[in-house]
């Protein structure tokens, strides 16, 4: 099995610029997420692991909306520093481990709720990835995969301005995800995307195609696109069409019940 990232990628290219922060539900596609670990999180109290959830927003949210018992997984100290910061500013307690994936500590079986996002698309071997999410997950519980949405017109955008990022993902569908879950002896399957609209332009070295622009105009292209981002997702989040598609949503899903 092959890596796409390694610590570095995360540590200098994605934490560093990273401050603690809570989540704000204006995004369609974080109420979206929400909404749907909120469905899969039925026992009570429900102990949640977020694998890969170095700098995560949506495991505090889960704690303090829902009084889920929170544990997260990262090989980023500096993203799980960040997680531990985000936790603390909503005034929670969680475990918090900084461990590599396939070289883990926890004891198998722990979890009634797995989730991860932005994770297995790192990763060449997505199967063995799952399998290593289903080791700590209680028979009965739930696994749900958050993935960015590749397909779409955000990955023109990386595969263009961003090759770097675009080499650091392995790009598949729902329905992919779905068929892998199901060889793995998952039940009770669903699938699709998320989030109605957004799109990401980065300010860092890897959008190597902004490089010979001036800085100025960089920042400003990439202000106005967040902004952009805000208005219309805050649009979609409000109203009561949510047309998610393979073209403009953001993620997509797959989540099963582990027999």
């Amino acid at each position: 099995m092959k890596r796409l990232t390694d610590t570095s990628f995360w540590e200098e290219g994605w934490w560093q610029r990273k401050r603690p922060e809570r989540l704000r539900l204006y995004r369609d596609v974080d109420f979206e997420v929400v909404r749907l670990l909120e469905r899969a999180g039925t026992s009570k109290p429900c102990r949640t692991l977020e694998l890969g959830g170095g700098g995560s927003r949506i495991l505090p949210y889960l704690g303090r909306k829902f009084g889920f018992k929170l544990f997260g997984s990262d090989f980023s100290q500096r993203g799980c520093l960040l997680l531990k910061a985000n936790l603390s500013l909503l005034g929670l307690d969680g475990g918090v481990v900084c461990e590599d994936l396939f070289h883990s500590s926890l004891a198998s079986g722990s979890f009634d709720l797995v989730f991860s996002s932005g994770l297995i698309e790192h990763f060449d071997d997505t199967s063995a990835v799952v399998a290593e999410h289903l080791r700590v997950l209680k028979p009965g519980g739930k696994l749900v995969l958050i993935v960015p949405n590749l397909e779409g017109v955000q990955g023109r955008i990386f595969a263009k301005l961003a090759p770097s990022l675009w080499k650091a993902h392995r790009v598949f569908n729902p329905k992919e995800l779905a068929t892998t879950l199901a060889a793995l002896g998952l039940q009770e399957i669903q699938s699709g995307y998320l989030g109605s609209f957004h799109l990401h332009i980065g300010y860092d070295p890897r959008w190597s195609a902004f490089s010979t622009w001036p800085r100025w105009l960089w920042f400003f292209t990439h202000a106005a696109v967040r902004i952009g981002n805000g208005l219309i997702s805050l649009a979609f989040r409000i109203s009561p069409w949510k047309p998610h598609s393979r073209v403009l949503s953001p993620s997509f899903f797959a989540m099963g019940t582990k027999i």
